[in-house]
């Protein structure tokens, strides 16, 4: 049986941790060949995070000063000892629940990384909804925008269409991504490792998920020029060498 490592990078995460983790925990992957390794880490957080993840057995939790999310799926990549990594945001805006149909997507034969998409989730749910089709409702114009313009982007430098590289359900598969240098520390990070995929080769698989955004009020911390970040990172990685 396969392992996947399940990497949470968590700051200031204590309203939604444990919630997160015991919906984790009762996803049935053994029955799909997956057992779970489930790493939290901690990024300097100021509350009880920390503390709330440690009360779960089997659950490793390591702390460190924050650093940015991008250090931290990094201190969690070296961490893991799965044949597959998993990175999963702390809030409860994604539903673990879909992992089982990104693992379905797995290719054990070649390299290759799966996407959730919460473009096509919508487009699932929904249809295509104009003038913004795949935009949840309670999405903001900005963070779609953005993400359309990604999209864009990274057709153009790379010849891939991907319709949801904000996502932050990535399944990579571990041999491969421990193989690239990682440059940045931030949320651009994922970028980073979108475009060195692409340039290794890897085959990207996109399947459509769940998606329940929530507000700055409740400690969202992507802001603005994290969009124009990610628009350099992947203009950056195209440039420049591996």
């Amino acid at each position: 049986m396969k392992t996947l490592s399940i990497v949470i990078p968590a700051y200031n995460e204590e309203a939604f941790i444990a919630t997160l983790l015991d919906r984790i925990l009762t996803i049935p992957t053994e029955p799909v060949g997956f057992e779970k390794e489930i790493i939290v880490v901690d990024d300097g957080s100021r509350d009880d995070t920390a503390a709330r993840a440690r009360a779960f057995a089997g659950v490793t939790v390591i702390s460190q000063a924050n650093q940015g999310k991008g250090r931290a799926v990094q201190t969690g990549i070296r961490a893991a000892t799965g044949d597959y990594i998993l990175v999963q945001d702390a809030d409860l805006e994604y539903d673990p629940a879909d992992y089982l149909p990104m693992l379905a997507q797995l290719d054990h034969q070649r390299p290759t990384a799966v996407y959730g998409s919460r473009i096509r989730g919508q487009l699932r749910e929904h249809g295509w909804r104009w003038p913004c089709p795949g935009r949840h409702p309670a999405q903001g114009l900005g963070p779609w925008g953005m993400n359309l313009t990604l999209s864009l982007l990274c057709l153009l430098l790379y010849g891939r269409w991907l319709t949801d590289l904000l996502t932050a359900y990535k399944i990579y598969p571990t041999a491969l991504i421990r193989g690239f240098e990682v440059l940045t520390h931030g949320f651009e990070t994922d970028h980073e490792l979108t475009a060195k995929l692409i340039r290794a080769g890897a085959v990207i698989r996109e399947v459509p998920i769940a998606y329940r955004p929530r507000s700055l009020a409740e400690g969202k911390k992507i802001r603005p020029r994290d969009g124009l970040i990610a628009l350099w990172t992947l203009v950056r990685f195209r440039i420049g060498s591996l």
